[in-house]
């Protein structure tokens, strides 16, 4: 008997000395997760102010080298040189994102 209430109180011993360690360990990784989600959140919110931003920014540019092209070549013509510099432009940013996202996959 005395063998079997040795060993319960051993079982509850190491019961209670792994929900300390298993406390610590879940209170540190729910710090880093705290941090990471507020990290996440200020990218986001300034991921969310810059995009319109950069559209207005984008917009006023080319309509600024519309009007200069204007002067320079007919109408539908400073159109399209705006626009393929648009695309380029847009083309040659997903081009360099799709860079960065494979280059750290690896």
């Amino acid at each position: 008997m005395k063998a079997i209430s040795q060993f319960v109180v051993r079982v509850f011993d190491l019961i209670e000395a792994e929900g300390r360690d298993l406390r610590s360990v879940l209170r540190v990784e729910a710090d880093r997760v705290h941090a990471t989600l507020s990290h996440l959140a200020v990218g986001i919110a300034i991921l969310l102010i810059s995009v319109p931003l950069i559209l207005a920014g984008l917009y006023l540019l080319a309509a600024g080298m519309l009007w200069w092209l204007e002067t320079v070549v007919s109408r539908p013509a400073a159109a399209a040189l705006a626009g393929v510099a648009l695309l380029v432009a847009g083309i040659s940013c997903f081009v360099v994102s799709k860079l960065l996202f494979l280059r750290r996959q690896s």
